[in-house]
């Protein structure tokens, strides 16, 4: 998973490239990159299967070995009590409600409309000081989401991890220091200060780049740039060729999802992206 922020990086790369090309060479032509207009916008996917007996577990397509290399952490002994107990639990975000399911039975649901979620921010609020930009964050994350959450008593694979969103991620880039924060959380790693310098140089204010399962549209300080395709048998190639250790690409290239990307004071990028 860790590995998967290489790839990021290469497209942030090739859209920086290819959009200060175009901004030099040609003039700018301001055009929306489609929106979301009807139905969930946000749709997340996640399966995780477990083996009571061996105390392992799999999760979005990742086998335990591999979850082990990236430091995922183990279930507790109590954990385990409870799942051996069970084949099945899904917990469903869908229509405004949460439903928890076991063994293929409803057990719950509660009310998910915006009256509750402001009930539930309300109560954060008091605990941890959200805040009005987070909580406004989170509204444009949860008023448009169909989220699933399984867990299944199964020694087979976990199914891919699906990844379908339309609301823009948040991202800022330090003007100083080239550091990346994401929806106002400290990404650990940063833009070189060669980047840096070729942003300054081109006058970049952000970016607006949406990805869907390969076809990347974008545009930069509101100018839109040609339609790019990546193929993720040639990205495999660049990836043997150079040592890039860009891991499996199946689930990135099964997804969708865009991010708006401010440098320093820019201006903040609006809109979603078209799943």
């Amino acid at each position: 998973m860790k590995k998967n922020t290489n790839l990021l990086k290469l497209i942030i790369a090739i859209v920086l490239v290819l959009g200060i090309s175009v901004m030099q060479h040609t003039p700018s032509a301001v055009a929306e990159i489609p929106m979301q207009q009807d139905g969930p916008a946000n749709r997340i996917y996640i399966d995780v299967t477990y083996d009571p007996v061996t105390q392992t577990y799999s999760l979005g397509g990742f086998s335990s070995a591999e979850l082990k290399q990236y430091g995922a952490p183990g279930f507790t002994p109590e954990l385990w009590q409870v799942l051996a107990s069970l084949d099945s639990i899904t917990l469903k975000l869908e229509n405004e409600q949460f439903n928890l399911v076991t063994d293929e039975e409803q057990l719950a649901s509660i009310a998910w409309d915006a009256s509750s979620r402001q009930i539930l921010y309300g109560m954060l609020d008091a605990y941890i000081e959200l805040g009005r930009v987070d909580l406004d964050r989170a509204e444009a994350w949860l008023d448009k989401a169909d989220i699933e959450f399984s867990l299944r008593n199964s020694k087979e694979l976990s199914d891919p991890l699906l990844i379908q969103l339309a609301t823009l991620l948040q991202v800022n880039i330090d003007d100083d220091n080239g550091a990346v924060n994401v929806e106002g959380i400290p990404t650990g790693f940063g833009l070189t200060p060669e980047i840096q310098e070729m942003i300054r140089a081109a006058n970049l204010n952000n970016i607006k780049l949406c990805w869907n399962k390969g076809v990347i549209d974008s545009e930069i300080n509101g100018s839109t740039l040609p339609q790019l395709t990546l193929y993720e048998g040639g990205i495999n190639v660049v990836d043997r060729a150079f040592g890039l250790s860009l891991g499996d690409l199946g689930p990135i290239f099964d997804s969708t999802f865009g991010a708006g990307i401010v440098f320093g004071e820019g201006d903040p990028v609006t809109g979603e992206c078209l799943p």
